[in-house]
């Protein structure tokens, strides 16, 4: 499979979602992720809120705001009820019956509907142009955000959500015997973002990174960046810091080289929203290295920091002007 679809924690995009309409949850290990989330939720500037919730096996599911700022959807989900002691978007891998073991009112699945079409056939049904899906941790055990993206930014001519519409989520939680099903309604926010084409293109042997669009609103930045002569099998990722050095974390992040015939990897980047006090964003490009010597996919290798080892593609750094 040559689409790669990634939805990545600040602690060194440890966590990925596989699969262009798949679910997957990043960890709480990412304090600074669910931060910037709960901080988004909580503009109420550009937030819709709207209430939704149902109740079975003692537990309640409810929405309590959505977000679009046009780049993405960002849907809070809140949890209540009794006798639930792990979190909503937890679990563990336990190794001796090699199963994914969750908690009494976790989430172990999602199925998503956008005007009543499933996102495994949004875009059309091909797996490049569907949208992505995943949760992160809110604020608490019982909180998580809902993350939806479309496919628009991964090739040419490619479908982007309507500025309104409604998400149907059908939430399954562990022990519960159905699943919880949520209208939710989708308003774009009144502004407009800030849609820059810098067509910046920077080289490293026979790679070659163009970053060609930048939508940026105060909630979020969207980069575009097409990658040419990338090998296959090899993992190249990014860090985005502002020039005050602050860094963006990243919502989600996806590519694919599936949507033209050159066989270029469109990469489409959600980020947090930039300082109002920013003036450019710098995007440095690395390899990381993998705990296995030689290995080009799996576990990646930590420093004593925790922190991926990483091994930067100095040609490849590129600095916009964001004013």
């Amino acid at each position: 499979m040559k689409t790669m679809y990634k939805v990545m924690s600040s602690v060194a995009l440890a966590s990925m979602i596989l699969g262009g309409a798949a679910w997957g949850t990043v960890q709480a290990a990412s304090q600074t992720a669910t931060k910037a989330q709960v901080s988004t939720s909580s503009s109420t500037q550009n937030v819709s809120k709207t209430i939704a919730s149902v109740t079975q096996g003692g537990i309640t599911l409810g929405v309590s705001e959505a977000l679009y700022d046009g780049n993405y959807v960002s849907i809070a989900l809140q949890r209540s009820g009794k006798k639930l002691t792990g979190s909503i978007t937890g679990g563990k891998w336990d190794e001796k019956t090699k199963e994914y073991v969750q908690e009494k009112g976790a989430i172990n699945n999602m199925e998503v509907f956008i005007d009543g079409k499933s996102i495994y056939e949004y875009g059309g049904g091909e797996l490049a142009k569907r949208p992505s899906l995943g949760t992160k941790p809110g604020a608490n055990a019982d909180s998580a955000f809902m993350i939806i993206s479309d496919a628009s930014q991964l090739g040419g001519n490619l479908e982007a959500f309507p500025d309104k519409f409604k998400v149907t989520a059908k939430i399954s939680l562990e022990g519960v015997d159905k699943p919880y099903t949520l209208e939710i309604p989708i308003q774009k926010s009144a502004g407009n973002p800030v849609v820059m084409k810098p067509n910046l293109t920077k080289k490293s042997g026979n790679l070659s990174m163009t970053l060609k669009q930048v939508h940026a609103t105060s909630t979020s930045s969207r980069l575009q960046l097409v990658l040419t002569g990338q090998e296959k099998n090899s993992t190249i990722l990014h860090d985005f810091v502002d020039d005050k050095g602050n860094k963006l974390d990243l919502i989600s992040g996806k590519g694919t080289d599936e949507n033209n015939t050159n066989g270029d990897y469109y990469y489409d980047f959600i980020l947090d929203a930039l300082d109002k006090d920013a003036k450019s964003i710098t995007i440095k490009t690395f390899t990381p290295e993998f705990k296995e010597p030689n290995a080009t996919h799996g576990e990646f290798k930590l420093d004593s920091n925790g922190e991926i080892v990483k091994n930067y593609i100095q040609e490849l750094e590129m600095t916009v002007p964001v004013k």
